[in-house]
């Protein structure tokens, strides 16, 4: 089925619109549809993978266009599908774009994408920007800290919505990860994080 007449609006998401993107950064394009489409949105994401040639991530529908990698998110009524969990979120794009942009943190988050991509981390974009806004860095020092330390038990919630978890999109043995290589990254040994946020 095709859903295009139902398409109400299309608007730059992910890091573009939050001013975290690297040079070579995915685009991603938020795709809201009217809540009188018919079908649920796995049908709409499917539609999106099939009418694209795109590839289905999470919430994300992955295409390449003039050689670049664009991802579109389609929603409806504030709620994604998500395919690795088969369930829908709901959240507010909106205000997560707002929540990072406005954090005066952008240095930090670039940094430690940076970071991540040379230390070939799985360490969604999202989370990264809620784990430096929650060390409250003065330096990046600061924010390889928190990851060597407080990460591994640290419940980062959606300011979109704070039912998301979205520290629960990395598994403990994937957080204990990302913490062991930020402690060798500063070079000194850390305790044991306590068992609680």
């Amino acid at each position: 089925m095709n859903f295009d007449r139902y398409l109400e609006s299309v608007k730059l998401a992910g890091s573009h619109a939050k001013g975290t993107a690297l040079r070579d950064s995915d685009y991603d394009l938020f795709l809201t549809y009217s809540p009188n489409a018919p079908g649920p949105l796995s049908a709409i994401q499917q539609s999106l993978a099939d009418s694209f040639h795109g590839r289905i991530r999470n919430v994300s529908v992955r295409i390449d266009y003039k050689g670049l990698s664009v991802d579109l998110v389609p929603s409806s009524n504030n709620r994604l599908w998500q395919s690795r969990f088969n369930t829908w979120l709901e959240t507010d794009i909106e205000k997560q774009i707002r929540y990072v942009r406005d954090s005066g943190l952008i240095d930090e988050i670039l940094a430690l994408k940076i970071w991540r991509r040379r230390h070939a981390l799985r360490f969604p974009s999202f989370l990264m920007e809620l784990a430096t806004i929650r060390a409250e860095p003065r330096n990046f020092r600061d924010v390889l800290h928190f990851l060597a330390t407080r990460f591994p038990t640290a419940r980062l919630l959606d300011p979109g919505n704070s039912n998301n978890v979205v520290s629960d999109l990395l598994t403990a043995v994937e957080r204990l990860r990302i913490a062991r290589r930020a402690e060798m990254s500063l070079g000194v040994p850390f305790p044991k994080p306590p068992d609680h946020p």
